[in-house]
């Protein structure tokens, strides 16, 4: 569409000052309307958008750096497991109390302990490992987990390091 230069000129100059400044004043409000809702709100929601990606890619990193910190730490500790069947079940009992798993059998063999656990759930059998290994420095020498109406049957046996 090509616009007639001449006419809208005459158009324009045939206006009253006061329309003239009238139709001015709309034209620029109206383009600050399209300017703010067009580009600037968009802009800053992108902007915000951009700060939370930031935030939250920041929080991860120093939640990694942490943990890698940890995992260094863990590297320098010298955690000692216990060397006689008496400490070593005192201490997969008392880990497993300490993460909320139940007991329901204990067995020893050849220097060694053993558990068995027939209702447990995957946090607590995690936590459990975490905390053996975490606290005492321990870990199974064998582990048997199973489905069992829904919930994990757990056996394990532990030996005496030497």
């Amino acid at each position: 569409m090509q616009i007639d230069k001449p006419r809208v000129s005459r158009w324009w100059q045939q206006r009253e000052p006061r329309e003239r400044w009238m139709l001015g004043l709309m034209t620029a409000a109206i383009a600050a309307f399209v300017l703010w809702y067009g580009l600037l709100t968009p802009l800053r929601k992108a902007a915000d958008a951009a700060q939370a990606r930031h935030e939250h890619a920041t929080l991860a990193l120093l939640q990694a750096e942490l943990q890698l910190a940890q995992l260094r730490d863990l590297d320098r500790r010298d955690i000692a497991p216990p060397v006689d069947a008496a400490a070593l079940k005192a201490a997969v009992l008392a880990s497993a109390d300490r993460a909320g798993l139940a007991v329901s059998r204990e067995r020893e063999h050849g220097g060694g302990f053993g558990i068995e656990a027939d209702a447990a759930t995957s946090q607590q059998l995690f936590a459990w490992l975490d905390d053996l290994r975490l606290q005492r420095g321990l870990a199974p020498s064998t582990l048997s987990v199973a489905r069992s109406e829904g919930r994990l049957r757990v056996q394990a046996g532990f030996d005496i390091v030497r």
